[in-house]
Protein backbone atom coordinates (compact mmCIF):
# COMPACT_ATOMS: atom_id res chain seq x y z
CA UNK A 1 0.00 0.00 0.00
CA UNK A 2 1.43 3.36 -1.00
CA UNK A 3 1.35 5.98 1.71
CA UNK A 4 2.58 9.54 1.52
CA UNK A 5 3.10 11.93 4.43
CA UNK A 6 2.86 10.45 7.90
CA UNK A 7 0.37 11.79 10.41
CA UNK A 8 1.75 14.60 12.59
CA UNK A 9 2.93 13.50 16.02
CA UNK A 10 -0.05 15.02 17.82
CA UNK A 11 -2.41 12.61 16.13
CA UNK A 12 -1.18 9.35 17.60
CA UNK A 13 -3.65 9.55 20.52
CA UNK A 14 -6.26 10.35 17.92
CA UNK A 15 -5.44 7.08 16.12
CA UNK A 16 -5.97 5.15 19.35
CA UNK A 17 -9.26 6.91 20.03
CA UNK A 18 -10.40 6.40 16.47
CA UNK A 19 -9.51 2.73 16.58
CA UNK A 20 -11.54 2.26 19.75
CA UNK A 21 -14.46 4.02 18.10
CA UNK A 22 -14.10 1.86 15.00
CA UNK A 23 -14.02 -1.31 17.01
CA UNK A 24 -17.10 -0.25 18.92
CA UNK A 25 -18.96 0.46 15.70
CA UNK A 26 -17.86 -2.72 13.99
CA UNK A 27 -18.46 -5.03 16.91
CA UNK A 28 -21.92 -3.81 17.82
CA UNK A 29 -23.25 -2.19 14.62
CA UNK A 30 -26.05 -0.75 16.74
CA UNK A 31 -27.19 2.72 17.63
CA UNK A 32 -24.66 4.54 19.76
CA UNK A 33 -25.89 6.57 22.72
CA UNK A 34 -25.03 10.24 22.53
CA UNK A 35 -22.80 9.98 25.59
CA UNK A 36 -20.73 7.06 24.30
CA UNK A 37 -16.95 7.33 23.98
CA UNK A 38 -15.04 8.58 20.94
CA UNK A 39 -17.36 9.38 18.07
CA UNK A 40 -17.26 10.91 14.61
CA UNK A 41 -19.01 14.25 14.36
CA UNK A 42 -21.34 14.77 11.45
CA UNK A 43 -19.57 16.40 8.55
CA UNK A 44 -20.05 20.17 8.46
CA UNK A 45 -22.95 19.87 10.90
CA UNK A 46 -21.67 22.75 13.01
CA UNK A 47 -20.60 25.05 10.22
CA UNK A 48 -22.68 27.78 8.64
CA UNK A 49 -22.33 26.49 5.09
CA UNK A 50 -21.64 23.24 3.23
CA UNK A 51 -18.12 22.02 2.61
CA UNK A 52 -15.99 24.26 0.41
CA UNK A 53 -13.91 23.04 -2.51
CA UNK A 54 -10.93 24.98 -3.78
CA UNK A 55 -10.72 24.03 -7.45
CA UNK A 56 -11.71 27.20 -9.26
CA UNK A 57 -14.46 29.76 -9.52
CA UNK A 58 -16.72 28.13 -12.10
CA UNK A 59 -19.88 26.47 -10.82
CA UNK A 60 -22.20 24.09 -12.63
CA UNK A 61 -25.66 22.83 -11.90
CA UNK A 62 -25.97 19.28 -10.65
CA UNK A 63 -26.00 16.81 -13.50
CA UNK A 64 -23.66 15.46 -16.14
CA UNK A 65 -20.70 17.18 -17.77
CA UNK A 66 -18.04 16.04 -20.20
CA UNK A 67 -18.48 13.93 -23.31
CA UNK A 68 -21.84 12.46 -24.22
CA UNK A 69 -22.71 9.10 -22.73
CA UNK A 70 -22.44 7.47 -26.15
CA UNK A 71 -18.80 8.51 -26.65
CA UNK A 72 -17.45 8.29 -23.10
CA UNK A 73 -14.93 5.62 -22.15
CA UNK A 74 -15.27 6.12 -18.40
CA UNK A 75 -17.69 7.52 -15.85
CA UNK A 76 -16.97 9.48 -12.67
CA UNK A 77 -19.77 9.84 -10.11
CA UNK A 78 -19.26 12.57 -7.52
CA UNK A 79 -20.78 12.19 -4.04
CA UNK A 80 -21.09 15.41 -2.03
CA UNK A 81 -21.07 15.95 1.73
CA UNK A 82 -23.88 16.69 4.14
CA UNK A 83 -25.85 19.88 3.44
CA UNK A 84 -24.20 20.03 0.04
CA UNK A 85 -25.47 19.40 -3.46
CA UNK A 86 -24.32 17.96 -6.72
CA UNK A 87 -23.56 21.43 -8.05
CA UNK A 88 -20.76 21.79 -5.50
CA UNK A 89 -18.99 18.65 -6.72
CA UNK A 90 -19.73 19.48 -10.36
CA UNK A 91 -17.11 22.21 -10.07
CA UNK A 92 -14.47 19.49 -9.96
CA UNK A 93 -15.87 17.76 -13.02
CA UNK A 94 -15.80 21.03 -14.90
CA UNK A 95 -12.16 21.57 -13.92
CA UNK A 96 -11.20 18.02 -14.96
CA UNK A 97 -12.99 17.85 -18.31
CA UNK A 98 -10.07 18.98 -20.46
CA UNK A 99 -7.67 16.49 -18.84
CA UNK A 100 -10.07 13.55 -18.80
CA UNK A 101 -11.57 14.22 -22.23
CA UNK A 102 -13.14 10.78 -22.68
CA UNK A 103 -14.82 10.76 -19.29
CA UNK A 104 -18.41 11.53 -18.34
CA UNK A 105 -18.89 13.31 -14.98
CA UNK A 106 -22.14 13.04 -13.04
CA UNK A 107 -22.79 14.89 -9.78
CA UNK A 108 -26.19 13.95 -8.32
CA UNK A 109 -27.88 15.34 -5.25
CA UNK A 110 -28.10 12.91 -2.34
CA UNK A 111 -31.55 11.31 -1.98
CA UNK A 112 -32.65 13.12 1.19
CA UNK A 113 -33.19 16.78 1.99
CA UNK A 114 -31.34 18.17 4.98
CA UNK A 115 -33.53 19.97 7.50
CA UNK A 116 -31.64 23.26 7.12
CA UNK A 117 -30.27 23.31 3.58
CA UNK A 118 -29.01 21.07 0.80
CA UNK A 119 -29.06 17.29 0.82
CA UNK A 120 -27.77 14.36 2.86
CA UNK A 121 -27.13 10.65 2.34
CA UNK A 122 -28.24 9.79 5.88
CA UNK A 123 -29.34 11.72 8.97
CA UNK A 124 -26.86 12.67 11.70
CA UNK A 125 -29.01 15.08 13.66
CA UNK A 126 -27.41 14.24 17.00
CA UNK A 127 -23.85 14.36 15.56
CA UNK A 128 -23.15 10.70 16.38
CA UNK A 129 -22.30 8.19 13.65
CA UNK A 130 -25.03 5.54 13.85
CA UNK A 131 -24.36 2.43 11.73
CA UNK A 132 -28.05 1.56 11.46
CA UNK A 133 -28.69 4.78 9.56
CA UNK A 134 -26.00 3.95 7.03
CA UNK A 135 -27.50 0.51 6.49
CA UNK A 136 -30.91 2.07 5.88
CA UNK A 137 -29.35 4.56 3.43
CA UNK A 138 -27.86 1.80 1.28
CA UNK A 139 -31.07 1.12 -0.63
CA UNK A 140 -31.53 4.75 -1.68
CA UNK A 141 -27.84 5.02 -2.56
CA UNK A 142 -27.90 1.88 -4.70
CA UNK A 143 -31.07 2.98 -6.48
CA UNK A 144 -29.59 6.37 -7.31
CA UNK A 145 -26.22 5.03 -8.45
CA UNK A 146 -27.84 2.19 -10.38
CA UNK A 147 -29.99 4.65 -12.28
CA UNK A 148 -26.97 6.76 -13.20
CA UNK A 149 -24.90 3.79 -14.32
CA UNK A 150 -27.75 2.49 -16.46
CA UNK A 151 -28.52 5.89 -17.99
CA UNK A 152 -24.86 6.45 -18.87
CA UNK A 153 -24.52 2.94 -20.34
CA UNK A 154 -21.93 1.45 -17.97
CA UNK A 155 -23.91 -1.48 -16.55
CA UNK A 156 -21.45 -3.93 -18.09
CA UNK A 157 -18.37 -1.76 -17.62
CA UNK A 158 -18.20 -1.06 -13.92
CA UNK A 159 -14.43 -1.30 -14.12
CA UNK A 160 -14.62 2.00 -16.04
CA UNK A 161 -16.64 3.70 -13.28
CA UNK A 162 -15.18 5.72 -10.39
CA UNK A 163 -16.71 7.06 -7.20
CA UNK A 164 -15.30 10.36 -5.92
CA UNK A 165 -16.74 11.29 -2.53
CA UNK A 166 -16.17 13.82 0.21
CA UNK A 167 -17.16 13.54 3.87
CA UNK A 168 -20.61 11.88 4.04
CA UNK A 169 -20.36 11.05 0.34
CA UNK A 170 -17.01 9.39 1.03
CA UNK A 171 -18.56 7.34 3.82
CA UNK A 172 -21.26 6.02 1.50
CA UNK A 173 -18.73 5.30 -1.27
CA UNK A 174 -16.43 3.40 1.09
CA UNK A 175 -19.36 1.37 2.38
CA UNK A 176 -20.52 0.58 -1.17
CA UNK A 177 -17.10 -0.74 -2.19
CA UNK A 178 -16.13 -2.45 1.09
CA UNK A 179 -19.38 -4.42 1.20
CA UNK A 180 -18.90 -5.60 -2.38
CA UNK A 181 -22.14 -4.02 -3.61
CA UNK A 182 -20.33 -1.85 -6.16
CA UNK A 183 -17.28 -3.34 -7.87
CA UNK A 184 -16.20 -0.14 -9.56
CA UNK A 185 -12.82 0.51 -11.12
CA UNK A 186 -11.70 3.28 -8.79
CA UNK A 187 -12.62 5.01 -5.55
CA UNK A 188 -11.31 8.37 -4.37
CA UNK A 189 -12.31 9.78 -1.00
CA UNK A 190 -11.67 13.06 0.78
CA UNK A 191 -12.19 13.32 4.55
CA UNK A 192 -13.94 9.97 4.73
CA UNK A 193 -14.63 7.25 7.26
CA UNK A 194 -15.37 3.57 6.76
CA UNK A 195 -18.34 2.68 8.98
CA UNK A 196 -17.98 -1.11 8.70
CA UNK A 197 -15.01 -3.39 7.98
CA UNK A 198 -14.69 -4.90 4.49
CA UNK A 199 -16.83 -8.02 4.17
CA UNK A 200 -15.85 -9.22 0.73
CA UNK A 201 -12.77 -10.13 -1.24
CA UNK A 202 -14.67 -10.49 -4.49
CA UNK A 203 -14.41 -6.84 -5.52
CA UNK A 204 -10.84 -6.05 -4.63
CA UNK A 205 -9.92 -4.95 -8.16
CA UNK A 206 -11.11 -1.47 -7.18
CA UNK A 207 -8.14 0.90 -6.97
CA UNK A 208 -8.53 3.16 -3.93
CA UNK A 209 -7.03 6.52 -2.99
CA UNK A 210 -7.90 7.91 0.45
CA UNK A 211 -7.04 11.56 1.11
CA UNK A 212 -7.50 13.50 4.31
CA UNK A 213 -6.62 16.91 5.69
CA UNK A 214 -4.19 16.80 8.57
CA UNK A 215 -6.11 19.57 10.34
CA UNK A 216 -9.55 18.01 9.92
CA UNK A 217 -11.43 18.39 13.21
CA UNK A 218 -14.75 17.05 11.92
CA UNK A 219 -13.57 13.59 10.82
CA UNK A 220 -10.01 13.09 12.13
CA UNK A 221 -7.40 11.93 9.60
CA UNK A 222 -6.93 8.77 11.63
CA UNK A 223 -10.21 7.60 10.13
CA UNK A 224 -8.63 7.31 6.68
CA UNK A 225 -5.53 5.69 8.15
CA UNK A 226 -7.66 3.00 9.78
CA UNK A 227 -9.73 2.52 6.62
CA UNK A 228 -6.61 2.11 4.50
CA UNK A 229 -5.26 -0.60 6.81
CA UNK A 230 -8.52 -2.53 6.80
CA UNK A 231 -8.99 -2.29 3.06
CA UNK A 232 -5.43 -3.42 2.41
CA UNK A 233 -5.92 -6.38 4.76
CA UNK A 234 -9.00 -7.32 2.73
CA UNK A 235 -6.94 -7.39 -0.47
CA UNK A 236 -7.59 -3.97 -1.98
CA UNK A 237 -4.84 -1.87 -3.56
CA UNK A 238 -4.84 1.31 -1.48
CA UNK A 239 -2.99 4.60 -1.64
CA UNK A 240 -3.46 7.05 1.20
CA UNK A 241 -2.14 10.50 1.96
CA UNK A 242 -2.54 13.03 4.75
CA UNK A 243 -2.28 16.68 3.66
CA UNK A 244 -0.78 18.88 6.39
CA UNK A 245 -2.59 22.14 7.03
CA UNK A 246 -5.79 21.07 5.26
CA UNK A 247 -9.06 20.98 7.18
CA UNK A 248 -12.40 19.37 6.39
CA UNK A 249 -12.44 20.30 2.73
CA UNK A 250 -10.98 19.43 -0.66
CA UNK A 251 -7.86 21.42 -1.40
CA UNK A 252 -6.57 22.21 -4.87
CA UNK A 253 -3.64 19.84 -4.25
CA UNK A 254 -5.96 17.00 -3.30
CA UNK A 255 -8.10 17.59 -6.39
CA UNK A 256 -4.99 17.46 -8.57
CA UNK A 257 -3.87 14.21 -6.92
CA UNK A 258 -7.28 12.68 -7.53
CA UNK A 259 -7.24 13.74 -11.18
CA UNK A 260 -3.82 12.18 -11.79
CA UNK A 261 -4.92 8.99 -10.03
CA UNK A 262 -7.96 8.64 -12.27
CA UNK A 263 -5.99 9.46 -15.42
CA UNK A 264 -3.57 6.67 -14.56
CA UNK A 265 -6.39 4.25 -13.75
CA UNK A 266 -8.44 4.93 -16.87
CA UNK A 267 -5.61 5.66 -19.27
CA UNK A 268 -6.84 9.07 -20.40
Amino acid sequence: MARVNALPSWSFPCIVAMWLALMSLHAEATMLPSDSGPSIRSAVEETSSPISIFVGKTTLAAGAVGRSAATSRSLVIFLHGIRGSGSVMAQIGNAWTSRLPETRFVAPNAPFRHRSQGYQWFAVDDQVMRPDRIKVARSAFDTLIGGIVEKEGFENDLDRVAFVGVSQGAIMALDAVATGRWKVGALVTFAGFMPFPPVTRSGTDTAIYLMHGGNDRTIPPAASVAAASQLEAAGFTVTSRIFPGVGHTISAEEAEEALNFLRQRFGD
